[in-house]
């Protein structure tokens, strides 16, 4: 395992010396190993324009929708899009992670420690990769879409100390009960479910995994600022208006805004972002 680690971080560390500069930034593809996940978790980084070793910048960990990848970002111009507002001074420079966890739900099963490595192995891995990056945790902020949304919210929530903020935009919010997916359960819903939150009654993790029961244990003094913008229109609406409104009920501050006509597309995706990246990077200190 530790072996892993090791070849990781130096592939990491080869891979950002041989990738291709510019004004625009460059991008480096590499795997990232850590305890939960000793095989290395496809990441691709959007490292800003100019970086060197050892100079400042934030980290941001980017968690991407259920049926996309760790190329979604700079695939459905995400990238451009940060990249122009670090361009324009909007943005401090800011290197961008994205892991690849397509088929785990964020979660930690038998398919996969998501979950663990997202909040305890992937900043590590990158801070030794790329160094002056983050360092502290005002430094460091992660937010998603959609699946990825419902993991940003699951990390500032359970794991409050990893990311100094946390964002979502259409996160997938429901309660996760045994019950609930037995009632409702397809052939697509078992064939995605089953392999993460489990087969039976007695071996299953949708209550260890519902963001309602996360929230409601979660201390308010500890959880970071967080921001969620959903759509009017997008079928998973109610389930984060009504997380929002027990997030309240709690005491956790929540920039929430639900935008009129809005649907689960990238299309509307795209046009909430930059809001939710200022304030992501509202919180970190200037270099």
């Amino acid at each position: 395992m530790a072996r892993n680690f090791v070849l990781a971080i130096s592939a990491a560390l080869l891979a950002a010396r041989a990738a291709h500069g510019g004004e625009r930034g460059r991008v480096v593809r590499l795997a990232l190993a850590g305890p939960h996940a000793p095989a290395g978790v496809r990441t691709e980084v959007v490292v800003p324009p100019g970086w060197k070793p050892g100079s400042p910048a934030v980290l941001m960990v980017f968690l991407h929708d259920g049926w996309g990848n760790q190329r979604s970002f700079r695939r459905h111009g995400l990238a451009d899009l940060a990249l122009g507002m670090m361009q324009d001074g909007a943005l401090p420079p800011t290197l961008i992670a994205s892991p690849r966890h397509r088929g785990t739900f964020i979660v930690d099963s038998p398919r996969a420690g998501m979950e663990s490595f997202v909040a305890d192995d992937l900043v590590p891995a990158l801070e030794r990769a790329f160094p002056g990056v983050g360092g502290r945790r005002d430094r460091r902020v992660v937010w998603g879409i959609s699946m990825g949304g419902y993991g940003a919210l699951k990390m500032a929530l359970r794991h409050p100390d990893a990311y100094g903020r946390a964002g979502a935009i259409a996160p997938w919010v429901m309660p996760l009960s045994w019950d609930a997916y037995e009632r409702h359960r397809t052939w697509l819903g078992r064939l995605l479910l089953q392999p993460v939150f489990g087969r039976t009654r007695e071996d299953n993790r949708f209550d260890a995994n519902d963001l309602f029961l996360i929230a409601a244990a979660a201390d308010p003094a500890r959880v970071p600022p967080l921001i969620v913008r959903t759509g009017s229109r997008d079928k998973w609406e109610p389930g984060a208006l009504e997380l929002e409104a027990r997030l309240r009920e709690r005491g956790i501050a929540v920039d929430a805004a639900s935008v009129p006509g809005a649907e689960h597309r990238w299309s509307d995706w795209r046009r909430e972002a930059p809001e939710v990246v200022r304030f992501l990077a509202a919180g970190a200190p200037s270099p």
